[in-house]
């Protein structure tokens, strides 16, 4: 892939490149061409060898093992090094897609197919989660995050697109097999790349342990199903992906049945889809300004009306474009809700959220998968369709309306207070996020000339931030210095768990904004730079009695 996707130069202008950004495109780039080519392949072979039924049971038997293990392949992301979870993930997609390649050119039974398609499925689920956190551990601002959500839509898109016309190629002369030889080789590649190419992240060092992981794993499905705005994201999300299970098998369907033309047509199907996608980013990427619901609700028109009338064309043509436009809407729909709920979800759950999204999407496209097959056997394919692209139309509608709240509670944060928060030192390396909850959590309070703010030798459970005024620093009695706004101070009884080294005092009217200590704790242990800037701070200043 060459050239910069829509939203690279507009990304820069809004707060700065994204480290490691050439990878991050092309991991995702790759993901999506190993994920829709594996996908066709499996359903091919199970549509030939069962019809629409055995579709269908192809696509829950590889969904739901992979639903249940998202929650703990994911929370790898929140915990360890996000290179090194990548790079374990394609070194598993390599392996796998091997052994795929093996059973089908020894034509074994579909289950041995189903198990490694599961176990291939499993390992694509802590790709995105994984990239969707690294992108909200850079982003400085929600215009930034969202033009690389952009970006990394048209990157997913047009991997969506490739691997559809490889596998149709391939499919057209040779077998499923080969498909599965070009995957393991793919993925091979991309494993090596990522181990070379893509920087550390910076956070802190965390121990291998699998109870841990456990821990973790059930700590996020608890986070999830405790916050609004992340639990009616991924409801919403898991009912769109309904829709799209059920379109795995239409577009196979209409395929075989409809337009009597084979896997091919299957593969060029899911083709417009993806480029149909790749117009909505584009189209995305030029409407920045638009409220998240927006794009959601907008989506949400395009993903679910062309379905109604899709069983009436005999020709290619006129159904390739209404998968066109269906791609476009999940694009738009993609767009919006992932930023959202990157938006509302804890920085520190980011990969978690993903993991119970993935989760809650795949038994989602299993459901929608296996009900739609069932009912295209038994039932005319054009009332059919009718009958889903009406339902999924009121559903998906009425969906986005209850998401608007969510958006509307993202907009009460004080982006002007968040800018002076990343104005200190020790706080400008964390995540929008993090700093967005600090923020919303503060204490703000305006205080009068000579009052005390804090007192030498007594315990420290408050990080100030001073946003207007001057206050004098005393030790032992004597002024050592005068801070003037903005400045901050109260950092090192916190860090050290220790008493107040000095005496703080307004010497003007101030206005102050103030952490509690739980939540300074918790925001500057984010990221390693932040936790080793904040201790150098405190120990530079801390007083060798204090020690």
């Amino acid at each position: 892939m060459t050239g910069s996707p829509p939203g690279a130069e507009q990304s820069t202008r809004a707060g700065g490149s994204l480290p490691g950004g050439r990878s991050l495109f092309g991991i995702t780039f790759i993901h999506a061409v190993a994920e829709y080519a594996a996908w066709i392949a499996v359903l091919v072979v199970a549509y030939d060898r069962g019809g629409a039924t055995a579709t269908g049971l192809a696509v829950a038997a590889q969904l739901i093992p992979a639903a249940l293990l998202a929650p703990v392949v994911t929370a790898a992301g929140d915990r360890f090094p996000r290179h090194l979870v990548l790079v374990t993930a394609f070194t598993a997609l390599a392996v796998t897609a091997a052994g795929l390649a093996i059973v089908l050119a020894a034509d074994a039974d579909l289950i041995v197919v189903y198990v490694l398609a599961a176990a291939f499925t499993v390992a694509l689920c802590s790709t995105p989660g994984t990239v969707a956190s690294l992108l909200v551990h850079h982003a400085r601002t929600p215009v930034e995050l969202m033009h690389w959500n952009v970006a990394q839509s048209f990157v997913r898109a047009a991997g969506s697109l490739l691997g559809p016309l490889l596998t149709a190629l391939v499919l057209a002369a040779l077998t499923p097999s080969a498909v599965f030889v070009g995957l393991a080789l793919l993925c091979s590649a991309a494993a090596t790349v990522i181990a070379f190419r893509l920087p550390p992240d910076d956070r802190l060092h965390s121990d291998l342990r699998l109870r841990t992981i456990a821990v973790d794993s059930v700590e996020g499905v608890r986070y999830v199903a405790g916050a609004p705005g992340p639990r009616r994201t991924i409801a919403f999300i898991a009912a769109t992906e309904v829709l799209m299970g059920a379109l795995d098998v239409v577009f196979v369907a209409v395929a075989f049945e409809q337009l009597d033309l084979g896997g091919s047509a299957t593969a060029l199907i899911a083709a417009s889809f993806a480029a149909g996608a790749l117009v909505g980013s584009v189209s995305a990427s030029r409407r920045i300004g638009w409220k998240l619901t927006t794009f959601i609700t907008a989506g949400a028109l395009l993903a679910t009306l062309p379905v109604t009338v899709l069983g009436e064309p005999s020709r290619i043509g006129p159904v390739l474009i209404l998968v066109a436009l269906l791609g476009a809407g999940h694009a738009l729909v993609e767009i919006g809700s992932h930023t959202l709920l990157q938006r509302t979800s804890s920085e520190r759950m980011t990969s978690r959220a993903f993991g119970v999204l993935d989760s809650s999407s795949l038994v989602a496209a299993a459901i929608g998968a296996s009900v739609v097959g069932a009912v295209i056997s038994d039932d005319d394919l054009t009332l059919a369709l009718l009958t889903i692209g009406l339902v999924a139309a009121v559903v998906l509608l009425v969906g986005s309306m209850t998401l608007r709240r969510t958006e509307q509670q993202t907009e009460l944060v004080d982006t002007a207070l968040v800018d002076r928060l990343r104005g200190v030192s020790f706080l400008e390396p964390l995540p929008l996020p993090t700093l967005e909850r600090l923020a919303s959590g503060l204490d703000r309070r305006t205080v009068d000339a000579h009052q005390g703010l804090v007192v030498q030798g007594e315990p420290g459970h408050e990080f100030f931030v001073l946003l207007d005024g001057a206050v004098d620093v005393s030790i032992d009695g004597s002024v050592v210095s005068r801070l003037v706004a903005p400045a901050s101070f109260g950092e090192i009884a916190l860090l050290h768990d220790d008493v107040r080294a000095a005496t703080v005092t307004t010497i003007t009217p101030c206005e102050l904004a103030v952490i509690e200590q739980r939540s300074f704790l918790d925001a500057v242990r984010r990221t390693a730079t932040s936790h080793r800037e904040a201790l150098d701070i405190a120990q530079r200043y801390r007083r060798p009695s204090n020690g």
